[in-house]
């Protein structure tokens, strides 16, 4: 009883107890919306490993390298076992009762079980100058493949790191579009006050309220543009992105490399690379071609056994015996063939005019994407380092005119409409900035795919 009066003044405390245990749980259980990081590397690494299209062009190199092996094996030869277990009856009255092996007699039943048991083998000499080619040439189609591969994941990382250009100069307008508005409701606050104190006009304020609409309208433009981005992010990646998760914004790199020595550089692109080993397998196609005019040249050789039975068929099989064998060399050369061999070679040949041309052409447009982004970058480095210029003087004026409204002689709208301008031409420069890193990626993959993608991601397999 005594225990009871001492827990009495405590239970008005009960129900204040029990609300904190459920909610302390949730005041500090950690937030799953909570913003991420987006990086370039993560995005590229996540569109790579979702793509199914990397998964075809992977499969398309194991089947190619599964048609090398399979051209490869005509170069060996052939043995082969071949067993057979029989019931034979002879329901002919004018049969004498003779059976035979090849042109040996082995029995004269009429009704009895056979067991044959051959080996034979078989090696074809003409395939060392006529299925030898053919297995070159599809050890060179394997190679094509896992060049067109990597020549997929290059088209994907290529487009991902625009995608990403773009996301970054989104996040970029967002962010300087927000400190712009911030700056016009600081503006329209003044003019509205002042408007009050009769030292405004009301022209003056409604021109404030229609620039701050004006720029709420270009953010909203640009957050509509911003969310598509995000959107097509989340196709390539398969992961879902927000627009308050941030975006690691690159950055310009201070390599700088001539037009030739770029160019000297994309003879190792894949594109161009499963160009090349596809007209190396025309062209030893082509040359397997000119040996189907000489002959078929095979050894074989076959060895027999048998046993028979009239009643037991196991006794057929225990008591098979050597019966004969037979080995020889066989020739065979076409006299007329209706010009199949004449015109398959005609066609080769024109197969390698037709793979020369389209490395011609694949080196062309290999050059064009090359100096294309090399032009770019060169010109936005030129307008970067006017913009960082008209940074320097804008921040120098700022400050000069901070001063100047500290002693009085510069009016807080005025202040305000520099921080405007200024803000402006800062954003310009970051964006200039961020094209340029892009460029400078472009130009990596371009030039340097394989190393770009071994320094920063590790090389997708593409191997058979």
């Amino acid at each position: 009883m005594a225990y009871g009066k001492f827990l009495n003044p405590f239970k008005r405390f009960l129900p204040l107890v029990s609300c904190l245990l459920l909610v302390l749980p949730i005041l500090f259980a950690p937030a799953s919306g909570q913003a991420q990081l987006i990086t370039y590397k993560d995005v590229v690494h996540a569109t790579l490993e979702a793509s199914p299209l990397m998964d075809i062009k992977e499969e398309d190199v194991r089947i190619a390298h599964s048609s090398y092996r399979y051209a490869l094996a005509a170069l060996y030869p052939e043995l082969r076992m071949v067993g057979r277990l029989e019931r034979y009856g002879d329901l002919s009255d004018t049969s004498q009762g003779l059976q035979s092996v090849g042109s040996e007699v082995i029995g004269g039943s009429q009704s009895e079980w056979r067991s044959q048991v051959y080996l034979t083998g078989q090696y074809n000499l003409s395939s060392w100058y006529r299925k030898r080619y053919e297995a070159l040439s599809q050890r060179e189609l394997r190679d094509a493949a896992s060049f067109s591969c990597l020549a997929e994941g290059k088209r994907l990382v290529k487009d991902i790191t625009e995608l990403y250009g773009r996301l970054s100069v989104g996040k970029i307008r967002l962010h300087y579009s927000e400190q712009v508005i911030s700056a016009l409701e600081k503006l329209l606050a003044l003019r509205t006050k002042a408007m009050q104190g009769g030292e405004a006009s009301r022209e003056e304020v409604i021109k404030a309220v229609s620039d701050l609409e004006s720029a709420r309208r270009e953010r909203a433009g640009i957050l509509k543009d911003y969310e598509e981005h995000l959107e097509r992010l989340r196709i390539h990646t398969g992961q879902s992105f927000t627009v308050n998760d941030e975006v690691d914004i690159p950055v310009p790199g201070n390599t700088v490399m001539t037009s030739g020595e770029l160019e000297n550089r994309i003879g190792n692109s894949p594109e161009i690379m499963a160009r090349r080993k596809e007209l190396e397998a025309v062209r030893i196609r082509n040359k397997g071609a000119a040996y189907n005019f000489l002959p078929d040249i095979s050894f074989y050789g076959r060895y027999d056994y048998y046993g028979r039975d009239q009643s037991r068929a196991g006794r057929a099989i225990s008591d098979i015996t050597e019966t004969g064998y037979n080995a020889g060399v066989m020739i065979s050369q076409p006299l007329f063939d209706g010009g199949a061999r004449k015109w398959e070679r005609v066609r080769s040949r024109q197969e390698v005019r037709k793979q020369e041309a389209t490395l011609r052409a694949a080196i062309a447009e290999r050059q064009h994407e090359t100096r294309t982004a090399l032009i770019g970058s060169r010109e936005l480095a030129k307008a970067l380092e006017h913009y960082k210029e008209l940074v320097r003087q804008y921040e120098e004026l700022r400050i000069i005119s901070i001063k100047a409204a500290e002693l009085g002689q510069r009016s807080q709208e005025e202040i305000l409409l520099m921080e405007q301008n200024f803000l402006r031409i800062e954003e310009e420069m970051k964006i200039t900035e961020t094209s340029l890193a892009i460029y400078q990626k472009h130009l990596a993959i371009e030039t340097d795919y394989n190393n770009f993608m071994k320094d920063f991601y590790g090389n997708r397999s593409c191997q058979y």
